[in-house]
């Protein structure tokens, strides 16, 4: 049987060990698209209606799974439908295969129009400054080299997107007699930056002199080994963490868990940052510069920041995705998990003093109690007219997930979630879209959704807004089509809310009040019936929910059909409209 170019390329796939591959199909990669479907053993496919949810899969899998999934993009078209979601992809450091189809560049083999139309020189500008890396080989000896060289880039930290463009013909044509595809494994991912010692020494000793050290964790903790480190070192430090939330960092249930709890990074006199792209959103005005951010608490004590980062490894010019410099004695440039394996070792050879780090954890450790307790009963207790206030649905959503084995796919802008939900396994929280396009929600729930072991009983969740939902609601087919467990459950404040908001601050200053807040912002009139809608594409679905008791029992009709192996979507109604 004849072989083609494209079977050279699903080959490599198979070889990089991708095993998921999702798309909207189109002609200008049929040749991959017919390997894929006819090769053993060659990458599962997952079809979408949309470029932006293929996408959108593959950043939320990147996440759950620690490696990347492929997508395949229909020349033009599908790449200009998918660079929301490529930019999303690059601002979080996801890996990814993003594989498209070209031309024929030959111009006497393009069909009339269509074909014209559809091709570019260079197709990869569209993009070019949010991908990692991108190539177009024009020959079948070409296209080893280079897909191992993007293979390498996606997956090298920090990690990111690469875009890799190949010709209809060089697809379709017959490979050469005696061609094979190389041995991948002679390319080498590049290690990870390892910290110099002298820095790891500096930091030591800050961390020792330090009376009140706290953790701020970005881009830390993903793999098992290295999210135990971190609880390890914060142990060691007797120090509360701070988890961002780009990734799973630290379990939520952990007395050092200090995200959300007032007053830990004000009064820290040091803090260790581990590759925190923005550190003027959590330390504002400590800093010491004029750049926004909250305002320095009265009697703060001066800080003293300690950056580890890999975030000049990614500068581009285009986007000023790289957030406001920080100053600072010194900048390590290293991985942040070897920073913390070689802190951990630097401490447990001179440890702290037993009796300070006990009485900091004390400290701590009570103040993150007291405030777990006042979010719950806060949650509790609330209730409105009608509605569903949001820290109440995602008290519900606890208990209702309570004893089940889950993964939080997704969640609200400000990480409510983790304020209720028991998120203490690594990888158990995938974080948000990173680049603030909308409609990456159920798509990358969908993703990490695939990203989890089949048959062992996860549980994917999403708590999904309804603006964001309503960019990209095919989302839903896929779900159905594929049978994923996902739970879906709808914010439904029936408004963009962050416009709602703006309209009323722009409208209070400038004299004329907020009461027209919701012109050109609303989602009421009509509003949408989110079930109904679910339900067309084949997901079960129950709502609008504005009662909290409605709301339990539906929640474990839900939780009971997820567990069948099957979505759902609760739409419910929250405050806002």
């Amino acid at each position: 049987m004849s072989r083609y170019g494209s079977d050279a390329i699903v080959d490599l796939l198979t070889q990089a060990g991708i095993e998921q591959v999702a798309f909207n199909p189109g002609a200008s990669f049929r040749g991959i698209h017919d390997s894929l479907v006819h090769t053993d053993g060659a990458p599962e496919i997952t079809l979408c209606m949309h470029e932006m949810v293929a996408v959108s899969i593959a950043q939320g899998y990147a996440k759950a799974a620690g490696k990347p999934m492929a997508a395949l993009l229909h020349n033009v078209v599908g790449l200009q439908n998918a660079s929301m979601a490529i930019y999303n992809a690059w601002c979080d450091r996801a890996p990814m295969l993003l594989l498209g189809g070209t031309g024929p560049k030959a111009k006497p083999n393009r069909r009339p129009w269509i074909d014209w139309i559809h091709t570019a020189s260079v197709q990869a500008n569209i993009v070019r400054d949010f991908v990692k890396w991108d190539d177009e080989p024009h020959d079948l000896w070409s296209v080893e080299e280079s897909f191992a060289r993007g293979n390498a880039a996606a997956r090298a930290l920090p990690g990111g997107p690469v875009y890799l463009c190949y010709d209809v013909d060089l697809q379709e044509d017959p490979l050469p007699e005696g061609f094979a595809v190389g041995d991948l494994s002679r390319y080498p991912i590049p290690s990870a930056p390892a910290p110099a010692p002298a820095d790891v020494a500096w930091l030591a000793e800050r961390l020792r002199a330090a009376r009140r050290p706290a953790i701020l964790a970005g881009y830390v903790g993903e793999a098992p080994e290295q999210f135990a480190a971190l609880v390890a070192l914060a142990e060691a430090l007797g120090a509360p963490v701070i988890d961002t939330g780009v990734r799973h960092a630290f379990p939520t249930t952990h007395p050092l868990a200090g995200a959300g709890v007032d007053g830990l990074l004000d009064e820290a006199d040091v803090v260790l940052a581990l590759d925190v792209e923005d550190l003027h959103a959590p330390l504002g005005a400590r800093l010491g510069t004029a750049q926004a951010g909250p305002p320095a608490a009265a009697g703060a004590a001066p800080l003293e920041l300690l950056n580890v980062t890999l975030s000049t490894l990614k500068l581009r010019a285009w986007a000023h995705d790289y957030q406001p410099m920080a100053p600072g004695a010194r900048q390590v440039t290293a991985s942040a998990d070897l920073v913390v394996a070689a802190l951990l070792d630097a401490l447990r050879a001179e440890p702290l003093d037993p009796e300070t780090v006990s009485a900091r954890t004390r400290e701590v450790s009570e103040r993150v109690r007291a405030a777990r307790a006042g979010w719950q009963a806060s949650a509790a207790a609330a209730s409105a007219d009608g509605v569903v206030p949001l820290e109440r649905m995602l008290h519900e959503l606890a208990q209702a997930l309570d004893g089940e084995r889950y993964v939080l796919g997704g969640g609200t802008n400000g990480r409510l979630e983790h304020r209720h939900l028991a998120l203490d396994r690594p990888r158990q929280y995938a974080g948000w879209a990173a680049g603030g396009g909308l409609g990456y929600g159920v798509g990358g729930a969908l993703g990490v959704a695939l990203a989890q072991q089949p048959g062992d009983g996860t549980i994917t969740v999403d708590v999904q807004a309804d603006g964001d939902l309503l960019f990209l609601p095919s989302a839903l087919w896929t779900a159905a089509h594929k049978q994923l467990p996902v739970l879906i459950v709808v914010n439904d404040n029936r408004q963009y809310g962050n416009t709602v908001e703006h309209a009323g601050k722009i409208g209070r200053h400038r004299g004329h009040g907020d009461a027209r807040r919701y012109a050109g912002a609303g989602l009421a009139d009509p509003p949408v019936d989110l079930a109904a809608m679910a339900r067309s594409f084949g997901v079960w679905a129950e709502g609008p929910i504005g009662d909290p008791e409605q709301l339990a029992e539906r929640l474990a009709e839900a939780v009971a059909v997820v567990r069948s192996g099957r979505p759902a979507l609760l739409d419910v109604l929250t405050p806002g409209f």
